[in-house]
C-alpha cells in the first residue's frame, strides 16, 4: 500500500450487470469541481479532452467514445479510453477560484470526496490507475490517495466499477487538488469522474435569513412572548421617522416597562449540535430603536446564548439607553457579533423593549424594529471581525486611510459631533469642494471572484451626514462597483442633497443596496463629501461619518 496519509478505505466490488442496469444512485452531488468529467461528441469531431492535461499519451494516445456498457442509471453515455500502452491524464483545480477561501478549507475543512469510473477495453488484459494529492500553496502534497493499480485477467464481461473515496482530517493549508488517473496494456475505459467538496449540510443553511419571526410588526405582535406590558402595554405603529429597508411600522412601548422576548431553537432552525460546536459559526444581533421627540425614553436589550439547559454561555447585555425629552435623534442601530463562545450552544434567546421616562399615558416609550438574528456561513464569518470593509469610517483616526480627491477652501478636518449620535467624531468639509475615496480590493478583504460572480451577494452602503446650522451645505455621494480594470460596472449616485441656513437639521443616513449587479466586480469605489455654499471662511461645511460598506450573503 502507497504511503497515504489517514486512513485507506478503498473498497472494490464488481455488481453485476444486471444490478448496474436497474440500480438507483443515492448520493447526490453537492458541487463537482471535475471539467469535462464525461467527454463530449461535437459534430463528429472528438473534443471530449478539453479541460484536461495529458501527462502520458502513449501508443495511439487518448480518445473518446460511446459507451458500449451502459452506466448506472444509464446517464452518462460517452468514455474517454486508452491504448494499449501507458495514457494519463489530470486536472489542477484552484479551490480559492471555486469560491472556496482559505478560512473555510482551514478552518471547516469539508469533507473531499473522490470517485471514478473504470471497465477494461477488450478481453485482454488492462490495467488501472488512479492518483489524488491534496497540495498546499508551493503544490506540495499534504494529504495523498494512491491506492493500488487495479488489474484486469482476459475476458469481456466486466461491469462499470466505481472507486471512491473520502478525504477527511487533513489538516490546514489545502489550496489545490491534483487528479490523476489512466491505466494501459489493451485499454482501459474511464468516465463520469468527480471531485467534490461535501461540506455539512448546514453551510448551505447559513445564508438564511433572519431567525427572529416578525421582526418589524408586520404581523402585530405574533411570534413573540410578552415578558412585561406595563401600564398601556404594547401596541403596533408607523413610523415616524425613516429607516432603512423601507420598514414601516414599529413596536411602540408605555410608561411601565415593556418587554419582549424570542427563543430560537437552533436544531430546529437546521442547526445541528455538531455544526454549533466545531464551526462555532459568528452570530451577528441587530436592532433599531428611536424615541418620540416630546418624551424621553429607555431602552434596553438582553440576547443570550444557551445551552440545552437553557442556562446562558454568553450573554451580550449592554448599559441601558436613556434618550432625552425633546430628543430628535433618527434610528439608531444596536448590534453585536458572537465569536469564540465555545461548544454547547442550542437556543437564542432574544429580549428588548424599555419605556417612557415621564410617565404619560398612553405610547410615548421607545420604539423597535427590524430586529434580528443571522447566523453566518463558516466561510464567510471571518469577515464578521471587521465587517465593515472601510477603514477609518468614523475619523477616529484622522484622515488615514482615505484618499483626499478635493480639499478645497480650509480643506478637510476632523472634529467632535456637536449634534447627538451614536458616534462621536466626523469628517467635517469646507468652502471649497471637499471630496475623499476608498477604494476596496474585494480578493484582498477575502472575497473570492467565484463568490461575486456566481452568488453576487447583496452590497450594502451607508452613509450619516449632517449640516451645521449656521450654514448652508451640499452634500454628495458616489458608490461604483468596478471590474477588473477599475471600469464600472454598476454605479449609485445620487442627486445632490442641498440644506439652507439657520435650521437645525439631525444627522441623516444615505443608503444603498446594489442586487443583481452581473459578474465581474472585483473593487468597490466610495467617494463622498460636499462643501458649505455660503464660501465662509473654515470649515462650516458637510459633516460626514459613520460610513460603511458590507457584504451580505443571500439564499
Amino acid at each position: 500500500m502507497p504511503g497515504a496519509q489517514g486512513e485507506f478505505c478503498q473498497e472494490l466490488t464488481v455488481p453485476q450487470p444486471t444490478d448496474i442496469v436497474s440500480g438507483n444512485s443515492t448520493f447526490q452531488k453537492l458541487l463537482g469541481l471535475m471539467a469535462a468529467a464525461s467527454p463530449v461528441l461535437e459534430l463528429g469531431l472528438l473534443h471530449g479532452l478539453q479541460g484536461w492535461e495529458i501527462v502520458q499519451n502513449g501508443a495511439d494516445h487518448w480518445a473518446t467514445e460511446l459507451n458500449r456498457i451502459p452506466l448506472p442509471d444509464n446517464t452518462v453515455t460517452k468514455c474517454f479510453v486508452t491504448s494499449n500502452s501507458q495514457c494519463f491524464k489530470e486536472q489542477l483545480i484552484d479551490l480559492k477560484k471555486e469560491g472556496y477561501s482559505d478560512a473555510l478549507m482551514d478552518q471547516l475543512r469539508p469533507h473531499i470526496k473522490i470517485s471514478d469510473w473504470y471497465t477494461p477495453l477488450s478481453d485482454y488484459e488492462s490495467q488501472y490507475q488512479l492518483s489524488v494529492d491534496l497540495l498546499d500553496q508551493e503544490k506540495n502534497p499534504i494529504s495523498i490517495y494512491h491506492p493500488y493499480k487495479i488489474f484486469f485477467q482476459s475476458g469481456n464481461d466486466y461491469p462499470w466499477c466505481q472507486i471512491s473515496y473520502v478525504f477527511r482530517n487533513y489538516g490546514p493549508g489545502v489550496r489545490f487538488i491534483r487528479f490523476t488517473h489512466g491505466g494501459g496494456w489493451s485499454g482501459i475505459r474511464i468516465t463520469n469522474s468527480s471531485v467534490e467538496i461535501c461540506p455539512a449540510a448546514e453551510r448551505l443553511r447559513c445564508t438564511k435569513p433572519n431567525l427572529l419571526k416578525n421582526p418589524s410588526a408586520q404581523d402585530g405582535l405574533r411570534g413573540w412572548k410578552i415578558v412585561g406590558s406595563g401600564r398601556d402595554c404594547w401596541v403596533i405603529g408607523e413610523n415616524r421617522k425613516p429607516i432603512p429597508d423601507s420598514v414601516t411600522s414599529c413596536f411602540i412601548t408605555s410608561y411601565g416597562l415593556c418587554l419582549k422576548r424570542q427563543l430560537i431553537d437552533l436544531n430546529k432552525e437546521g442547526y445541528s449540535d455538531t455544526f454549533m460546536d466545531q464551526v462555532q459559526p459568528h452570530i451577528k444581533i441587530s436592532d433599531w430603536y428611536a424615541s418620540c421627540h416630546d418624551c424621553g425614553s429607555e431602552y434596553q436589550i438582553c440576547v443570550e446564548l444557551l445551552d440545552q439547559r437553557k442556562n446562558p454561555i454568553k450573554t451580550f447585555q449592554p448599559e441601558k439607553v436613556i434618550l432625552s425629552f425633546w430628543n430628535g435623534e433618527p434610528w439608531c442601530e444596536m448590534s453585536h457579533v458572537f465569536k469564540n463562545y465555545g461548544p454547547g450552544v442550542r437556543f437564542i434567546r432574544f429580549t428588548h423593549g424599555g419605556n417612557d421616562t415621564q410617565f404619560w399615558a398612553g405610547h410615548y416609550g421607545i420604539r423597535v424594529t427590524n430586529s434580528s438574528v443571522v447566523i453566518y456561513p463558516a466561510d464567510e464569518s471571518f469577515r464578521l471581525t471587521n465587517r465593515n470593509l472601510l477603514k477609518n469610517p468614523s475619523a477616529q483616526e484622522g484622515l488615514q486611510g482615505w484618499e483626499i480627491v478635493e480639499d478645497g477652501g480650509d480643506r478637510w478636518v476632523t472634529g467632535g459631533n456637536r449634534t447627538t449620535f451614536p458616534v462621536n467624531t466626523c469628517f467635517v468639509t469646507s468652502y471649497g469642494l471637499c471630496l475623499k475615496e476608498q477604494t476596496i480590493d474585494l480578493k484582498e478583504e477575502g472575497y473570492s471572484d467565484a463568490l461575486m460572480d456566481q452568488q453576487q451577494p447583496h452590497i450594502k452602503i451607508s452613509d450619516w451626514y449632517a449640516p451645521l446650522s449656521d450654514c448652508g451645505s451640499e452634500y454628495q455621494i458616489c458608490v461604483e462597483l468596478l471590474d477588473e480594470k477599475k471600469k464600472p460596472i454598476s454605479t449609485f449616485q445620487p442627486e445632490k442633497v442641498f440644506f439652507q441656513q439657520g435650521t437645525f437639521y439631525p444627522w441623516r443616513q444615505m443608503f444603498h443596496v446594489f442586487r443583481n449587479y452581473g459578474p465581474g466586480v472585483r473593487f468597490i469605489r466610495f467617494t463622498h463629501g460636499g462643501k458649505d455654499t455660503k464660501f465662509q471662511k473654515g470649515q462650516h461645511g458637510i459633516k460626514v461619518t459613520n460610513s460603511s460598506v458590507e457584504i451580505y450573503l443571500t439564499d
